[in-house]
């Protein structure tokens, strides 16, 4: 299945026109999905309430499978007849459906490991949390939190738990011996889904030029090799007679934006760098998240990777 992305690509078309999972097991905290949106019933989708009991002689194969179709009703809804309100509680059941799938394939998934493997699928974990939790926050901010953030909250949200209950799926499997294959066309909607702050640093990484005449760039570099680099961080980003930042500074991320956060005297300073619709890409500032509106536009020719 095609993986449409419905909830990023309605959000964006309203923006330009209107201007955490709960988990039962032990040490993990997954961001808490009642918090995200409000929790009710839409005759557009059927409740589930077959997944909370699975079937002992079930594949896990099987059980990913039914829960697969289930997401596709979802998917195949009729978003054009619905108003923001309805789309926001839609996208909330659509990630609760596969929040319900993670914790109970890590409740499986906690009482079969051995301790030892135990340990390091639990630090798996608590790093896949926290990077869905800057994920989150960085689709939200898109909204300025207007209306369609929880929209854009819960899309990234069920995205993401999607992908990490493929991948648990996979682990329970290889602990009973059984065989489990990710079909190709959900791998890549699984790959787009999760992406680690390392590989979007790599989307941008270069020296972007704004201003020719001067030679004035937005560089993204790796610190190790940046002349400017920050000390500690993996990546450094500095503006030609700006600001330098680094990925110590990220307040949140998707898969072709990055925003930070840098504390002044007195105040916040917030920083996106994304790509627009002509693929150069924005360095825009602003004071909070809703008054970005100081943007440097770099060609996209322009580029220089080293």
């Amino acid at each position: 299945m095609k993986r449409k992305r419905i909830a990023i690509e309605l959000g964006m078309m309203l923006i330009l026109f209107c201007g955490g999972c709960g988990a039962k097991t032990e040490n993990i905290q997954f961001p808490p999905s009642d918090e995200q949106v409000q929790s009710a019933e839409n005759p557009h989708i059927e409740e589930v309430s077959d997944l909370e009991e699975k079937s002992e002689t079930e594949s896990i194969q099987d059980e990913l499978a039914k829960v697969e179709v289930k997401s596709c009703e979802y998917e195949n809804a009729d978003w054009g007849s619905m108003g923001q309100q309805e789309m926001n509680q839609l996208t909330a059941q659509w990630y609760q459906l596969w929040d319900d799938e993670l914790n109970s394939l890590w409740s499986r998934l906690s009482d079969e490991l051995d301790a030892e493997t135990k340990a390091i699928v639990l630090e798996e974990q608590r790093a896949w949390i926290q990077r869905k939790e800057e994920n989150v926050k960085g689709a939200g901010a898109a909204a300025s939190g207007g209306s369609l953030q929880p929209q854009l909250e819960n899309s990234t949200a069920e995205e993401m738990t999607r992908a990490r209950a493929y991948i648990l799926a996979g682990y329970l499997a290889d602990v009973r011996k059984e065989s489990f294959t990710i079909p190709p066309e959900i791998q890549e909607s699984i790959d787009l889904a999760d992406p680690s702050l390392d590989d979007v640093f790599q989307k941008f990484e270069g020296q972007w030029i704004f201003d020719e005449e001067r030679g004035a760039c937005v560089g993204v570099e790796r610190t190790e090799t940046c002349a400017y680099g920050v000390e500690g961080s993996n990546w450094t980003v500095w503006v030609t007679g700006g600001d330098i930042m680094s990925d110590l500074d990220v307040y949140g991320y998707t898969g072709n934006s990055i925003i930070f956060q840098i504390a002044q005297v007195g105040y916040d300073a917030f920083y996106e760098l994304s790509f627009n619709m002509a693929n150069a890409i924005e360095f825009a500032y602003g004071t909070s998240l809703d008054a970005m509106d100081d943007v440097i536009v770099c060609d996209w020719k322009s580029k220089y990777i080293k």
